[in-house]
C-alpha cells in the first residue's frame, strides 16, 4: 500500500512538472515569435519598436499636465501633522499603547498572588487548572513575568515608532 502511494505521488509530481514546463515553454515562444504575416501584407520588414522612455524624478514635474491654475502655489503644510504612510497617527498609537497597558494590572495581580503562594503566605483565591496536569507555580510565575516583559517591550517599541513618525510625546499615554 505504501509503495503504491509513493508511485502515485511520483507520477503526479512528474505530470505537474511536465505541465508547468510546457506552459512556460509555450509562453516564452509566444513572446519571442514574430507575428505571422497574412497573405495580404507586403513582405517589407516591420518598423522597429520605439525605445521605451525611462522616467526619472527630474522628468516628473515637466510631465505633469498644466492647468489654468498652475500659477497657484500649494497651501503650506508646515503646521499640519504629517500623516504616516500606514495611516498611523497619534490616536492610533494612543489606543494601541492603552490596550497594552490595560493588560498589565491583571498580570501584576497574578504575579503577586503566585509570589505570595511561593513565599508560604495564605492565598484566598482558588487555583484554576487549564488542563489535566497543573503547572508548577514557578513555571507559571516565570511565564507571567515573561508576558509582562513582552508587553513592556511592545509599549516601548510603539513609543519609539511614534517618536520616529513625528508624534509628540505629550500626545501618548
Amino acid at each position: 500500500m505504501n509503495r503504491w502511494a509513493l508511485h502515485f505521488f511520483a507520477m503526479v509530481a512528474f505530470v505537474i512538472a511536465a505541465v508547468a514546463f510546457a506552459a512556460t515553454a509555450t509562453f516564452a515562444q509566444s513572446d519571442s515569435a514574430p507575428p505571422a504575416q497574412s497573405p495580404g501584407q507586403s513582405s517589407s520588414p516591420a518598423p522597429a519598436p520605439s525605445a521605451k522612455k525611462v522616467w526619472t524624478n527630474e522628468n516628473m514635474p515637466s510631465a505633469a499636465p498644466s492647468s489654468p491654475d498652475s500659477n497657484v502655489k500649494p497651501t503650506s503644510t508646515v503646521n499640519k501633522p504629517k500623516p504616516n504612510a500606514k495611516g498611523k497617527d497619534a490616536g492610533w498609537y494612543r489606543t494601541q499603547i492603552s490596550k497594552l497597558q490595560a493588560q498589565i494590572p491583571p498580570l501584576d495581580e497574578k504575579i503577586s498572588q503566585l509570589q505570595a503562594a511561593l513565599n508560604g503566605q495564605t492565598v484566598t483565591s482558588t487555583r484554576q487548572y487549564g488542563g489535566t496536569k497543573p503547572d508548577d507555580w514557578r513555571d507559571e510565575l516565570s511565564r507571567f513575568q515573561k508576558q509582562r516583559d513582552d508587553i513592556d517591550t511592545k509599549i516601548a517599541a510603539l513609543e519609539d515608532q511614534a517618536r520616529h513618525d513625528g508624534v509628540p510625546e505629550n500626545e501618548l499615554p
